[in-house]
């Protein structure tokens, strides 16, 4: 017997003048997880004249990323904001434009090339610690905040692993350009009626931030192009880079939106999963001990390198709960291009589609204890019963994120590093929540005390 399709019902709040968007506004983690609650697998709701649905149920997330991948687009008004920073990318492209660019970088992200940048992403880690040694050495006392640190190496090893180039002295300027960027986006969502051409700071911010960001890449390219040297990077690849068909190469002005959203994709999103991870060995000491515990077992007193990742298989399970419990990528978009159908519910053509990550991730539907950081949930025995669709760190579908074998070995190797040699105690009283801008970072930073080992 065939199931009648319907209507998805509006979600309770949907009817006033500005739909969802007040609630979504406060505290749009509370609304997301509300709307399953009270939903289940799907809900639908407005924001100003705008109708979405919130997709929950694996079942219908797998269809919209993966089995009808094609009748689903980025988003346009996600789009059309990040587009203010960096115009058509391999992010917010779409169709035959996002296959060239897809397959013109994947080579940048096979396993051999993850294994030659293992090299960078520990000397980066190693680096990072023999500072904070000769801080503490001056000021036994000082308090390390967590987030400027983790922001500094990512962007450090970001900058050498794909482009060759030392960007830690300039962490501080481009990382609060990237920081003002993402607040931009997240106000961009709230306020969806803002427009570029108003007049006032906040626009004005948001230019400089991109500004910066842009006027840093151009240099990169123009010495790259000036010293004719061919490097084993991303940089020298989008250079060189050919369309199979018509033998045409990627002008500067793609290759630096292209760089632009590498470097912002990996070094936040990293950024903000460790310093989740680090508050989450904080706050909960057996599973701290029992990761010091396996990093002494592998690693003894010498530094971890890229063949030891493998045999790190509890760290890898303490990043892997972290991105579940605070995904840097909170939630993803899409819009229909065509009608289709999630289950017995229709989806008509222009439909916006938004999949929670986050409220998915802490369902109790999916996940056993879904708040308790609980690492041992992705042991290989565990995981094997784990609904596909259910745990979306990097998306999932033909779009999923084109870095993350990069991120989770970088992620790996850093971890270790640190937890080898310091343990960090949450600097007291300070509170620590989630802020849902583009990615999912903390609050208010996270300051901490370092401890010897």
């Amino acid at each position: 017997m065939t199931t009648k399709v319907r209507a998805v019902p509006a979600s309770k709040g949907s009817s006033g003048p500005l739909g969802l968007l007040a609630e979504f506004q406060t505290d749009p983690l509370a609304l997301l997880g509300r709307l399953h609650r009270e939903h289940g697998d799907i809900a639908r709701g407005r924001f100003l004249w705008v109708d979405n649905l919130f997709v929950f149920r694996p079942e219908y997330v797998k269809r919209v990323l993966l089995d009808n991948n094609k009748n689903y687009r980025k988003d346009p008004f996600t789009t059309g904001i990040l587009r203010f920073f960096g115009q058509d990318n391999l992010f917010t492209g779409d169709g035959d434009f996002w296959l060239r660019q897809r397959r013109l970088m994947q080579p940048m992200f096979h396993r051999q090339r993850i294994t030659g940048f293992g090299k960078t992403m520990a000397e980066g880690a190693a680096d990072m610690l023999d500072g904070w040694e000769r801080r503490r050495a001056a000021n036994p006392g000082e308090v390390f905040w967590l987030n400027d640190e983790m922001m500094q190496v990512t962007m450090r090893i970001v900058g050498q692993a794909l482009f060759s180039e030392n960007l830690s002295a300039e962490a501080s300027r481009l990382g609060q350009a990237f920081n003002d960027a993402d607040h931009y986006i997240s106000f961009r969502f709230k306020n969806p009626a803002w427009q570029t051409w108003f007049p006032g700071r906040r626009n004005a911010g948001a230019r400089i931030a991109r500004d910066t960001v842009v006027t840093r890449i151009r240099e990169m390219i123009a010495r790259r192009r000036l010293s004719g040297k061919r490097r084993d990077d991303l940089l020298s690849m989008l250079i060189e880079a050919r369309d199979e068909d018509t033998g045409a190469g990627l002008d500067d002005e793609q290759i630096r939106r292209e760089a632009g959203v590498m470097i912002a994709a990996g070094h936040e999103t990293t950024a903000a999963a460790l310093t989740w991870a680090f508050y989450l060995l904080a706050t909960h000491p057996k599973q701290e001990a029992r990761l010091q515990a396996e990093i002494a077992a592998v690693l003894g007193r010498r530094a971890a390198t890229i063949d030891d990742v493998s045999a790190l298989t509890y760290t890898r399970q303490v990043i892997d709960e972290t991105l579940r419990l605070y995904p840097p990528a909170w939630a993803t978009a899409r819009q229909a291009i065509g009608e289709d159908a999630l289950g017995p519910f229709r989806v008509p053509a222009g439909m916006n589609i938004n999949i929670p990550i986050h409220a998915i991730h802490h369902s109790p539907v999916y996940w056993e204890r879904p708040e308790d950081f609980e690492p041992e949930r992705f042991a290989p025995e565990r995981t094997e019963r784990q609904e596909r669709f259910s745990y979306l760190p990097f998306g999932g579908g033909p779009r999923q994120c084109i870095g993350n074998m990069f991120a989770l070995t970088e992620a790996t190797l850093i971890l270790a590093a640190v937890i080898q040699r310091y343990q960090l105690h949450v600097v007291s009283g300070h509170a620590v929540r989630p802020e849902p801008v583009l990615t999912l970072n903390t609050s208010a930073g996270l300051p901490v005390t370092l401890q010897p080992r």
